[in-house]
């Protein structure tokens, strides 16, 4: 039989070690292994293989109009004409959208990223049927994050 726990790394892992020894698990039937947390690549734009229901667009799209309308607007008081301000206004507007929604979109995903417990150290042990329950017990007093048996 296996039982395999997760922990954070912290002297509950050393206890919960210390603990099994003590209760007669062979050192060798223990096995701790560390894992490596992951920061996922962050992509700007979707592609068609991934999406992350998250729209660039949306709020480039909004005040591309508006910077646009102002520029049709008061393109007819300036000299390259209505057009022209049209455009650079629509320009000026994609940009400040899409920057406004970058900066909000990479805030919200680092934060969503590095929030949360996570397991940084999986202990596996390899035990007979009868010391489950006290393995288990032990796991439970020394605080694990998860607990799974498999035989």
């Amino acid at each position: 039989m296996h039982v395999v726990a997760t922990f954070d790394h912290s002297n509950f892992l050393e206890l919960a070690i210390t603990d099994l020894k003590q209760n007669g698990i062979e050192k060798d039937s223990i096995c701790a292994i560390p894992v490596k947390k992951i920061t996922p690549e962050i992509q700007l734009l979707d592609s068609i293989h991934g999406a992350d229901g998250q729209s660039m667009f949306d709020v480039a799209s909004i005040l591309g109009t508006i910077f646009m309308l102002f520029g049709v607007l008061w393109g007819f008081l300036w000299k390259w004409g209505p057009i022209i301000w049209g455009l650079i206004g629509l320009g000026l507007g994609f940009a400040v959208g899409f920057a406004i929604k970058y900066f909000i979109y990479f805030r919200k995903t680092k934060t969503a990223i590095t929030k949360g417990r996570q397991a940084e150290v999986v202990l596996i042990i390899k035990c007979e049927k009868e010391e489950i329950l006290i393995i288990e017990k032990v796991l439970k007093r020394h605080f694990a994050l998860a607990i799974g048996t498999k035989q």
